[in-house]
């Protein structure tokens, strides 16, 4: 093995560096196309270099590959050894000896005689044989006996040149147990942080992309120094470029890759009381990397990169016991992420029970947490049309927080109105009423307390709910069909007084008032209010959206009624808008959604 400390391996190594001088002393005395294939299959062929190198290419060009790589790394030693305030020592000049020796094509008798300055001495070699001997002896080459002095130089060469040979390979670089043992010692003299920062990638998931964004955002919880080189982009994109250069990172874009074989490598570097430590310090530094509101299409960019991550770094926790109250919120956020961002209810289900198994466990140490995890799940299964599966958890949630946080807490009254929407989904439209209602009275009373605050988004979304609860139709029921829609049009206008244009919660307002509308007969109201949605869409959100095209679905529909020869447009367009959709989700086209 070319890593290994011992001079019997510098030997093989060296008899196979002298195959590849051989090709370049080929290549610059004008040898066929038919003797440098065999020059460079000699060298694919080597024991110096089995398992290093691409492993699917044919011989000759492996070999012209492995060529090429070493003549690059003795090339860019060779600079830095020239660099080097210690350049004149006998193990520096060893490196530089083999570089020219390998680059030029040079015999030792040639190389001395080109390159005097690299083998000074008080009594000249006088002859040939001499010259050769006392260069193979500088470089640990041919049957001389070595230099003491220079073996340290042909060593870091050998370990470098087996990093060179193990990575940026066409097949995948690979990183075995000496080729990492190098790189690491060597990282602990040259950069101490480079250590650091693999140690936290390394507990993120091996193969996939992890935004330097994310590491730039949350890095201040990151221990140092790895804090600091997070802190400034221009440090840390030299760092994760230089711990690439080594076939310790990949990059892909903006993103940091580590693979399988070297995360193992940097695991085993620690006691597993220091690998569940930074496993918890990971944890810690996803919740503040990585944004909270997953159910925001905002988000969803952000989270496809850091999803597969959250999962390793929950499993890890998991089983070290670690920060389980960061595993529950992870794991609930992932949850909300697969229902909005992924739409697949059933993973978003097993993530929820998850967090509330994990929550559960924690008792009283974080009420609210475990308050969320409950309502969260009760979203999954009602996102898959689990109407009574949804109704236990929102109860056992209701019930969780009642006991803990009070019926007149924000959070109480934001579960109960979601409860109310469940109720609605199961056909108890009375129960689903009382349930809206006392959670718009709550929140009232709430914001009437603090009307700058956080409440007023919330009571927007219950006094739409509610709205749209009383919009719903009711067979048999014409007469209090009247007074729902009076009463659903004024809480919509109350709702509007709190929220301007785009403000949060806004279009579903516009949409619910269009609906109100519509029940009422004023279809021109209607058309004003579903316009106003699409312009905003158009405007404002990046790309299509689940709110354009309910505004376009019902936009047609109003234009057919009125008479409009724009509906049948509108139509298309929101045609198109669904299968932009189902092509970004990878589902069929559908209308509307689960939820």
């Amino acid at each position: 093995m070319v890593g290994d400390t011992a001079p019997e391996t510098w030997r093989t190594l060296a008899s196979g560096l002298v195959t590849v001088r051989d090709v370049v002393r080929k290549q610059r005395r004008g040898c066929t196309r038919a003797e440098e294939r065999v020059a460079l299959e000699k060298v694919a062929g080597h024991p110096a270099f089995t398992g290093l190198g691409p492993a699917d290419l044919p011989a000759h060009d492996r070999g012209r590959w492995m060529v090429a790589r070493v003549r690059r790394r003795l090339l860019e030693l060779e600079t830095e050894e020239t660099d080097s305030g210690e350049a004149r020592t006998p193990a520096r000049r060893a490196i530089r000896c083999w570089a020219r020796y390998v680059d030029e094509g040079l015999s030792p008798a040639e190389l001395y005689d080109a390159h005097p300055d690299l083998l000074p001495s008080d009594t000249p070699a006088r002859t040939p044989l001499a010259r050769r001997g006392r260069v193979q002896s500088l470089m640990w080459a041919g049957g001389a006996r070595g230099d003491k002095d220079s073996l340290a130089g042909v060593l870091t060469l050998a370990a470098e040149l087996r990093t060179a040979l193990s990575t940026d390979l066409p097949d995948g670089s690979r990183m075995d147990a000496t080729t990492f043992a190098y790189e690491w010692e060597r990282l602990g003299t040259r950069m101490p942080a480079g250590r650091g920062l693999l140690q936290v990638i390394a507990r993120l998931a091996a193969d996939r992309p992890f935004p330097q964004a994310a590491l730039r955002e949350g890095g201040d919880c990151l221990p140092p120094p790895v804090d600091g080189v997070c802190a400034e982009p221009a440090a840390l994109r030299a760092t994760c470029a230089a711990l690439r250069d080594r076939g310790l990172l990949v990059l892909d874009g903006d993103s940091v890759v580590m693979q399988e074989s070297v995360r193992g490598h940097v695991a085993d570097q620690v006691t597993p009381e220091r690998d569940a430590h930074w496993t918890a310090t990971v944890l810690q530094f996803l919740t503040h990397a990585l944004r909270p509101d997953t159910h925001h299409s905002a988000s969803w960019d952000e989270w496809r990169l850091g999803y597969p991550h959250v999962l390793a770094v929950c499993e890890a926790a998991e089983r070290a016991q670690v920060r389980l109250g960061d595993v529950a919120y992870l794991l609930d956020r992932a949850s909300v992420y697969a229902r909005e961002g992924m739409e697949d209810p059933d993973l978003a289900t097993a993530l929820a029970e998850r967090a509330v198994a994990t929550s559960t466990d924690l008792g009283a140490a974080d009420a609210e947490l475990h308050g969320d995890c409950l309502g969260n799940l009760a979203l999954a299964h009602h996102a898959a049309n689990r109407v009574e599966d949804a109704l236990a958890a929102s109860e056992r949630s209701l019930d969780h927080l009642a006991g803990t946080l009070g019926t007149n807490s924000v959070t109480y009254a934001e579960s109960l109105n979601i409860h109310g929407t469940f109720l609605g989904s199961a056909g108890r439209l009375d129960a689903a009423e009382q349930a809206h209602a006392r959670a718009v009275e709550i929140l009232r009373n709430a914001y009437a307390d603090e009307p700058e605050s956080y409440v007023r988004g919330i009571l927007v979304k219950a006094l739409n709910d509610h709205a749209a609860m009383l919009l719903t139709s009711r067979p048999g029921d014409a007469r209090g069909r009247d007074d729902r829609l009076r009463s659903g049009r004024a809480l919509l206008d109350e709702a509007s007084r709190l929220v301007g244009p785009g403000g949060y919660g806004w279009t579903q307002i516009e949409l619910n008032t269009a609906r109100a509308c519509r029940a009422a007969g004023d279809l021109e109201s209607a058309r004003d209010h579903l316009e106003a949605v699409v312009r905003h869409c158009r405007e404002n959100l990046p790309g299509p959206s689940t709110t354009l095209l309910d505004a376009l679905a019902s936009l047609a529909e109003v234009y057919e009624d009125l008479g409009d020869s724009r509906a049948k447009k509108t139509l298309r367009e929101a045609h198109r808008v669904d299968n932009a959709l189902a092509d970004a989700l990878s589902r069929p086209p559908r209308e509307g959604r689960t939820s």
